[in-house]
């Protein structure tokens, strides 16, 4: 007898997705840490504007691994 093996490639595909999220988390984390050095040597008057977008990043990050553990 065969086993199916759609089970396990299934669990295997949700574990790749779970890590891959896993690591874009890492890399909003990064890029907010990034932007806060960045805004501290560099001044210009887009420096608000960039600290938002990095922060609304970080946040959609989240709501993606979020997302991810309530849907896997």
């Amino acid at each position: 007898m065969i086993p199916d093996l759609s089970i396990y490639l299934i669990i295997l595909e949700k574990i790749f997705a779970f890590v891959g999220t896993g690591l874009y988390l890492i890399f909003a984390v990064v890029i907010v840490k990034q932007v806060s050095m960045m805004t501290k040597n560099v001044y210009d008057k887009f420096n608000a504007v960039v600290i938002v977008f990095s922060y609304i990043h970080l946040a959609l990050a989240i709501f993606l691994m979020v997302m991810g553990m309530i849907w896997l």
